[in-house]
């Protein structure tokens, strides 16, 4: 019995019997070997070969894809490092996969990486905050392990945690029905700036939210919160209890990376820099560079 030929086929009929999709991908990103639930996860034709570095596959996956530019810049963010990956991807009919990924070192074929995808979709929607329509506090802290996983000279990562200005005087000023239309309200224009699934956004407390958004250049990134900010206090919702602005507002402390860093020493820096914002009269953005920051 020619127990290598034997061994293959077990481990071939092991990986179609998961119910992940699992695709293994060499050094020179040559598609090694797709399972059958990869294939029926994204409606690939089973007959659809993998020669020519598996193309025509890699163009099935993209063409469901609400975003995938953002797809391809983790790809290659990864390609060739020892990096893991832990996020979640959207596809244009409603679907969420969690995308998983670790490298390996191989004799024959370097270093080289294999992909996991799980449809969670029904988990997902599980995780959505029903008054803003961002993903809630149990999703953010199943997340935050990976948070600047992609964070790279060619992907900055802009990490930001706000909460709104004075909100509980607003509360007893206005009512709670009346804060829970600024909640509502404040979703809107963090969904409306949230443009690539690589993005998320979080809502972590009462008024507190936590973004992590992506991007090539640094400008980009400031300009993303930035424009959160004057949204913010351009929807002119009055709020006497927050002077000088009379308006709701947010204060928010902003990092950004190109290196990846520990979940919770960004977590304590932006929290930190939120703080200050406060105490430098709320209504703004302090911004700190993790990079050049001690862990």
């Amino acid at each position: 019995m020619d127990y290598k030929l034997l061994n293959v086929e077990l481990l071939k009929n092991v990986l179609d019997a998961l119910p992940d999709g699992i695709l293994i991908v060499g050094n020179n990103r040559q598609m090694i070997y797709t399972n059958t639930r990869f294939r029926e996860l994204w409606n690939i034709p089973l007959d659809t070969h993998l020669d020519d570095e598996g193309r025509a596959i890699m163009q099935y996956a993209l063409s469901q894809l609400v975003d995938p530019d953002g797809f391809l810049r983790i790809i290659e963010s990864l390609h060739q490092t020892s990096q893991s990956l832990e996020d979640e991807i959207r596809l244009r009919d409603g679907r969420v996969f969690r995308r998983r990924s670790v490298s390996f070192q191989d004799q024959d074929l370097g270093q080289s990486r294999i992909w996991i995808f799980t449809d969670v979709t029904a988990i997902t929607y599980s995780h959505i905050d029903t008054l803003t329509g961002l993903l809630n506090r149990n999703k953010f802290e199943r997340h935050f392990s990976s948070l600047s996983v992609a964070a790279s000279p060619q992907s900055v990562v802009g990490i930001a945690l706000f909460d709104l200005d004075h909100f509980k005087l607003f509360n007893d000023t206005y009512g709670h029905a009346a804060g829970d239309d600024v909640l509502r309200n404040i979703g809107k224009v963090i969904r409306e700036h949230l443009q690539r699934t690589s993005d998320s956004g979080y809502r972590v407390g009462g008024e507190e939210f936590f973004l992590q958004y992506h991007s090539r250049t640094r400008e980009d990134v400031i300009t993303f919160i930035n424009n959160i900010r004057s949204a913010v206090e351009q929807l002119a919702i009055p709020h006497k209890a927050n002077p000088p602005y009379d308006c709701v507002t947010i204060s928010c402390g902003f990092g950004i990376c190109t290196q990846p860093k520990s979940p919770a020493f960004i977590y304590r820096q932006v929290d930190n820099a939120l703080y200050q914002s406060k105490a430098n009269g709320r209504n703004q953005i302090t911004l700190i560079e993790l990079d050049e920051l001690e862990l």
